[in-house]
């Protein structure tokens, strides 16, 4: 007999292997110092009494490990901590995620090996292990596919995870399917979304940042009237625990978006970026900065104006009229409103969008 070295055909690999010769001479195994190789397979003094297809399996897994990691040290029957694998491959140094090697473990008919509790020994000593059997071989090559790496098959440290072989045998049984069971969802379930005949709010921020409580103490809403219209709030809510609240609600159109969006940038420039007169040069208490005039309905004025106040404050104010009565709603505010009107102003003209 003679070896033929390990190499590539067709694209397929071929393991090291034995061939025949046309003459009756022996030809020696090559072998490798310092490691158990092909020649102890052919003296038998390792592995007494194994079958030709165990050798032949062995043979296969060491010729492949030594393809796939030229690098490594490849042994046959070396041993881990007293045990012994039927092809050990060790690393210089760890490998990702192989950890310190791999262990190979031939299986032919051989059914009294504890596998889990081998495959336990290797993970915790930081090696991989691969079970092979018949079936994964082909000809002269081998699947080394189901390799049991360290990681995330195990971990370097167990300190404070006792169990957790338990629980990696358990993620590793066979799963039951799943199942699977149409529920029809009750009516009621739907027509708990029918807001029709209610008031719905639609968008909502805050008009001044404000002590403690922040800026919950005046703001602007849209929302939508339980007839449909779309409607803008302004509020604002009294000092104290169980303060009042004042506010006024007035129907918008289409139009009124860009109306509002106008007002914004008027009450920055006049209101925040321009000097205002003194109270001197005023020619009343009250000074008039911008005012916004919205299409309201058929029988109702509304508006939304900014003033200055005699004590050079700027006030908020949203108003309607309605026959002879006037209701208003008056509060002061900071540079927060044109940023809250703004946004107001955008979603307005995206609620108008999705009602049409």
């Amino acid at each position: 007999m003679g070896v033929v070295k390990s190499h590539e055909r067709g694209g397929a690999f071929i393991s090291r292997h034995f061939r025949h010769h046309d003459r009756e001479d022996q030809t020696e195994f090559t072998t490798t110092h310092g490691q158990s190789t092909f020649d102890d397979l052919g003296s038998g003094g390792k592995c007494p009494g194994e079958s030709d297809v165990h050798l032949k399996m062995k043979s296969i897994a060491y010729a492949r490990l030594k393809h796939d990691f030229p690098d490594a040290t490849v042994e046959l029957e070396s041993g881990v901590d007293e045990r012994i694998a039927d092809v050990l491959l060790t690393f210089d140094e760890p490998c990702a995620p192989y950890g310190n090697g791999i262990a190979i473990e031939a299986q032919y008919r051989n059914e009294g090996k504890d596998i889990d509790g081998v495959t336990e020994h290797y993970l915790e000593r930081g090696y991989s292990v691969a079970w092979l059997y018949e079936d994964d071989f082909s000809g002269y090559d081998v699947d080394l596919s189901g390799l049991h790496t360290v990681w995330p098959c195990a971990l370097p440290d167990r300190s404070g995870l006792e169990g957790y072989p338990d629980v990696t045998r358990w993620l590793r049984q066979e799963k039951s399917p799943s199942v699977k069971l149409e529920v029809p969802i009750p009516g009621e379930f739907w027509a708990s979304f029918d807001k029709s005949g209610e008031w719905v709010q639609v968008a909502h921020r805050y008009l001044r940042r404000g002590r403690f409580s922040h800026s919950s103490r005046a703001w602007v809403t849209i929302s939508r009237s339980p007839t449909g219209q779309l409607t803008i709030q302004i509020g604002k809510k009294d000092w104290g625990f169980g303060g009042d609240k004042h506010r006024v609600t007035v129907q918008l159109e289409r139009s009124d978006c860009e109306e509002l969006r106008s007002f914004a940038t008027e009450l920055e420039h006049e209101g925040f970026e321009s000097e205002h007169p003194s109270a001197d040069e005023r020619e009343e208490s009250w000074y008039d900065l911008t005012t916004a005039w919205f299409v309201g309905s058929q029988n109702v004025t509304s508006w939304l104006s900014a003033s200055l106040s005699p004590d050079d404050e700027i006030v908020l104010s949203l108003g309607k009229k309605t026959g002879g009565d006037t209701d208003r709603v008056s509060l002061q505010i900071d540079q927060t409103a044109v940023g809250a009107l703004r946004s107001i102003a955008d979603l307005l003209e995206q609620a108008f969008e999705l009602e049409t």
